[in-house]
């Protein structure tokens, strides 16, 4: 039984920063469907999205997007 999961902190760290959907989506060069997707747990997003969403949160990939 495969128990890996992605812990996604994007949505959080988005807000507490003060940032809409749209902003960091532009920001990171990514569509903002994707975005979303990914904010709700539909989407894992690849790592080069991930690496793209954590510098423009200016944070690292493990602050945004943690693997258990």
């Amino acid at each position: 039984m495969n128990t890996d999961t992605i812990i996604c902190r994007l949505k959080e760290k988005r807000t507490s920063l003060g940032f809409t959907q749209r902003q960091v989506a532009e920001g990171a060069d990514i569509n903002v469907r994707t975005l979303i997707n990914i904010e709700k747990g539909r989407a894992i997003p690849n790592l080069l999205y991930a690496m793209k969403l954590a510098k423009f949160l200016e944070m690292g990939v493990e602050e945004v997007f943690e693997y258990r």
